[in-house]
């Protein structure tokens, strides 16, 4: 993986030794091209979010779902888990639906009851390739234990987000300031993945000309 090298695992100590005297992220992209890779990411949810025949929930949102085309864009695959949302004719609205026993620590904290889901488990899964993005780390990188991730996420607990990166960039700023956005526990209070294309968007039309906070 190019946004997580290696195992992406690591003790608390270990990242808190690396650092102690300024953070150093576990990749190598720019503060720019996180930005960038985010929205691109954002958007091909979107397109799926927002196909005219209907909302279609991918499901399974996690980075190695990505490839990088010959042109270097981002491209969304791997639909297996992919549900198409029933539209609902008497109450006109889309009904939710079920998928399952919840697996891995990538999961919307909903998804553990596997009933009364809708799209918005994709975009909490989105902030998890946000905060790898920005750190190149899993998000709950010091624990090897899907059990225990789940009770976290069943909990509300999020993973650790040090303030540092608000300072490290403009870029990273704006990233960390979305994460509770896309992470809220209720999924009625989530923002959407079409609020995350606009801010996002934003964010790239309204970054500074002269670039006080990059450290890149």
């Amino acid at each position: 993986e190019r946004v997580v090298p290696g195992e992406g695992m690591f003790t608390l100590k270990e990242v808190e030794e690396r650092n102690k005297n300024g953070l150093r992220p576990y990749n190598t992209f720019t503060a720019e091209e996180k930005l960038g890779f985010a929205l691109e990411m954002a958007e091909s949810i979107a397109d799926l979010h927002g196909y005219e025949d209907g909302i279609i929930v991918h499901d399974d949102v996690q980075l190695c779902q990505w490839m990088t085309t010959p042109d270097g864009r981002l491209k969304l695959g791997d639909f297996n888990r992919a549900t198409i949302m029933t539209w609902d004719e008497i109450n006109k609205g889309y009904c939710k639906f079920a998928n399952g026993n919840a697996f891995g620590n990538y999961r919307a904290p909903e998804e553990f009851a596997a009933i009364n889901l809708d799209e918005q488990i994709d975009t909490f899964s989105f902030c998890n390739n946000i905060y790898a993005l920005i750190t190149g780390l899993w998000n709950f990188y010091d624990t090897d234990d899907d059990g225990e991730v789940h009770k976290k996420l069943i909990g509300g607990d999020l993973a650790f987000v040090d303030p540092r990166w608000k300072d490290r960039s403009y870029e990273e700023r704006k990233l960390v300031e979305l994460l509770p956005k896309c992470w809220a526990y209720d999924p009625d209070e989530r923002i959407s993945i079409f609020d995350a294309v606009k801010y996002l968007r934003q964010a790239i039309d309204e970054k500074p000309k002269h670039k006080i906070l990059d450290n890149n």
